[in-house]
């Protein structure tokens, strides 16, 4: 006898995997502002845990937007300055979202982010020692806001002819 599924049992998959994502995104959010947090307040900033999660979110999404943006551009007209150009650009402006977020200058807001990426490699090698690894959750991070875009370049580019 065969047994065919139902379209309830198929929604029900669906929305336990769409559960499943969205808490996998919920805690790689919260775990990539932990070392944000810390790094915001060693550079004496009266952030708060909730404001560290409000400028790793918003700064991840002004990164990606620039980036996918510069990486479109770059592609149709054959520039790779203009990916260079890109990245240099969603730089500055997760700079400006740390320095207006955090209340700090310019300089702070680089140094925000320089020891968050250090912070978040120390934790990473500490629960790395237990078994645990959580780099791959730090997918909203600074330093993986400017890499992962980079490599999903192919993804854009096997749209179009660029021959």
């Amino acid at each position: 006898m065969i047994n065919y599924y139902k379209m309830s049992d198929l929604g029900t998959l669906l929305a336990g995997i769409i559960g499943i994502v969205i808490v996998a995104l919920i805690l790689g959010w919260i775990i990539a502002s932990i070392p944000v947090y810390l790094a915001a307040k060693l550079f004496g900033s009266d952030a708060s845990f909730l404001r560290a999660m409000g400028a790793v979110l918003l700064s991840g999404i002004v990164a990606v937007i620039i980036i996918k943006i510069f990486a479109f551009i770059s592609i149709a007209y054959k520039s790779f300055i203009l990916g260079i150009l890109g990245l240099i650009i969603a730089f500055i402006a997760v700079l400006g979202v740390y320095k207006s977020m955090f209340n700090v200058g310019w300089g702070a807001a680089f140094g925000i982010i320089i020891v968050a990426i250090i912070i978040g490699f120390i934790f990473n090698l500490i629960l790395s020692l237990f078994g645990i690894g959580i780099f791959h959750l730090l997918g909203s991070s600074q330093l993986q806001s400017f890499i992962s875009p980079l490599f999903n370049l192919t993804n854009i580019s096997q749209g179009f002819n660029l021959g």
